[in-house]
């Protein structure tokens, strides 16, 4: 007897994941270095340049200069480590190279360089991508796409279902409406009403009109995800274009403030955060499905999402240490070591608890239990 507990990612989209992967990577990097170069330039002593987090194999290590670069097998962010994050570090505790003894205004700097960066970044990212492409303009192109095929024993795999064909027809009735949204509604009704009866179905390959004949289940499902073309506008001219990147980016952290309001509240199901593979494997389907741009933008708005999240004051984020900074500036003097060392290591732990369990929620909702089937 078989027990089916995990399904297997498509390999076909091995070229889309290792793009995702690729453009994930370069956010973590970017960021990191601009903590890196910005601390280089105020004169404090870098040991470590790290990509990944400091746990588990080092998969890679060695030393340029006076820097040891690394890349460690937990992939999930990076850091730069400083002579003050060791306390058996040689370099004399007066040191001007400790970033300790930098001013507020340097030690800001090379805080707020790594959030920087990736605004930068994420901005430049969009900007790119409505040049080439057009901007989005919130609405989809009127047809109904098979956006992906969930399993092999699935209704629509037995009844010969591809990804990326375009339904015309279910069970008779010819799809149509105003809208995307209208159109979806009506496919889900429709096998919804024919549940558990085979009938017939019409879609476009390419194209050109292929008739099957499909199953829905007790609960009128065929094992589908269905999906949209996003419609895009041409920008006129570059102006244009950093207008329309401005304007979506700003809507992107408004929604995201939202999302964290939800989040605190409690209004938001923990079950539904979602953490690298899980975008990793959205990204890919949407680069498939939908072209690079779709790919590039999604990198674009997760590295305005992480500007926004590092700059939260959370212990062991940029914000964290940004706000002892602040507090410092106010009162004249900075807050005790031991105090901010303990709230870190609190803040570290909590991340890292958090780390943990988006991991495992990722897991779950890509492969054991797929939350869009």
């Amino acid at each position: 007897m078989i027990y089916e507990l995990m399904a297997l990612p498509d390999l076909s989209r091995i070229g889309s994941i290792l793009m995702m992967l690729v453009f994930i990577s370069v956010l973590i990097i970017a960021h990191e270095m601009g903590h890196f170069l910005v601390a280089r330039r105020c004169g404090v002593k870098v040991e470590r340049f790290g990509f990944g987090l400091p746990f588990g194999p080092t998969l890679w290590a060695k030393k340029i200069g006076d820097v040891e670069y690394c890349i460690h097998a937990c992939l999930f962010g990076g850091y730069v480590s400083f002579p003050d994050d060791d306390p058996e570090n040689p370099l004399p505790k007066d040191s001007p190279e400790r970033f300790e003894n930098k001013s507020i205004a340097a030690r800001f700097a090379v805080m707020v360089a790594g959030v920087t960066v990736n605004a930068i970044l994420g901005w430049v990212l969009m900007f790119f991508v409505f040049m080439a492409w057009g901007y989005p303009t919130g609405e989809a192109e009127k047809k109904v796409l098979i956006g992906n095929v969930l399993g092999e024993t699935s209704p629509a795999a037995k009844a010969g279902i591809h990804k990326g064909d375009e339904i015309s027809s279910v069970a008779g009735n010819k799809i149509q409406g105003k809208d995307f949204m209208v159109m979806m509604t009506q496919v889900k009704d429709l096998l919804k009403k024919n549940s558990s009866h085979t009938i017939p179905m019409v879609v476009l390959r390419a194209g050109k009109p292929v008739e099957l004949t499909v199953t829905p289940s007790d609960k009128g499902t065929v094992g589908i995800q269905l999906g949209a073309v996003a419609k895009y506008a041409p920008v006129k001219d570059p102006l244009d274009g950093a207008t329309h990147t401005s304007n979506f980016l700003g809507d992107v952290i408004q929604k995201q403030f939202v999302a964290l309001g939800k989040l605190f509240t409690g209004q938001t199901n923990l079950q539904e955060l979602a953490g690298p593979i899980r975008i990793v494997d959205e990204g890919s389907k949407m680069i498939d499905q939908n072209g690079v741009q779709t790919g590039l933008m999604l990198t674009a708005i997760i590295s305005v999402i992480l500007a926004v999240m590092n700059l939260l004051p959370i212990p062991a984020l940029d914000g964290g240490h940004i706000f002892f900074l602040l507090i410092e500036a106010v009162k004249g003097s900075p807050v005790k070591q031991e105090f901010r060392e303990r709230v870190t290591q609190y803040g570290f732990l909590g991340l890292l608890a958090l780390i943990c369990f988006i991991l495992l929620n990722d897991i779950n909702n890509t492969f054991i239990n797929p939350i869009n089937k």
